[in-house]
C-alpha cells in the first residue's frame, strides 16, 4: 500500500470517526484485510482476555485510557510479559 493511498485512508478515517470503531477502521487504513478486522472485532484474533483492550499479534495493541494516566499506562504496558510477547508494532 502505498502512502498516498494510507493518508487519503486515515483522512477518510478522520471524516468518519466513529469512537467505538476507530481502531478498526485504522487497521483497515493501514491494508489489514476486512475479514481479519472482522475476526478481530469478533474476538478470534484479540490475544487480550482483558475486557476492553485488543491485541493483535504483530500489528496493535490498544487499550482506551484516561488522558491524565495516559503516561504511566504507556510505561506500565511496555513492560508487560503477555504484551511484549506478541510483538505489537502500535502499543
Amino acid at each position: 500500500m502505498k502512502s498516498t493511498e494510507i493518508k487519503h485512508n486515515v483522512q477518510n478515517l478522520i471524516d468518519n470517526f466513529s469512537k467505538e470503531e476507530f481502531v478498526f477502521d485504522l487497521l483497515v487504513a493501514y491494508g489489514i484485510s476486512k475479514t481479519s478486522v472482522t475476526r478481530l472485532k469478533k474476538g478470534d484474533y484479540n490475544l487480550s482476555k482483558v475486557d476492553g483492550e485488543i491485541l493483535y499479534k504483530k500489528k496493535i495493541f490498544f487499550k482506551v485510557e484516561a488522558s491524565d494516566k495516559l503516561l504511566s499506562s504507556i510505561e506500565d504496558v511496555s513492560k508487560e510479559e503477555r504484551i511484549l510477547k506478541q510483538q505489537p508494532r502500535f502499543a
